[in-house]
């Protein structure tokens, strides 16, 4: 299945891992490590994550506050948005492939 990343996921990505590279080294490897588990998690089962109320599917980060939300569909995996559990809970959905 081919996956395709929104324009604007990097930005969000990077935002993060600036943040929490402020905090510690350790920390910025174990934020790379779940987004890696959670890429991993969508592009083997896409379907498996539940729906968030916007309507895209949402991976959650097993150790940090953030979710990634995407769209499936027959042939192509859209990754849309990184965005944190708890603030700005509308980040990021206007954004479409």
């Amino acid at each position: 299945m081919q996956v395709i990343r929104h324009q604007d996921l990097a930005a969000d990505i990077r935002e993060v891992a600036m943040h929490y590279a402020e905090i510690s080294e350790r920390v910025l490897a174990a934020f790379w490590n779940d987004l890696d588990s959670v890429l991993a998690s969508v592009e083997l089962h896409p379907r498996s994550h539940h729906f968030d109320a916007c309507g895209m599917r949402r991976a959650n980060f097993r150790k940090f506050p953030y979710h990634l939300l995407y769209e499936v569909d027959d042939e192509v995996i859209y990754l849309v948005v990184l965005r944190h559990d708890k603030r700005q809970p509308d980040y990021g959905i206007g954004r479409r492939i």
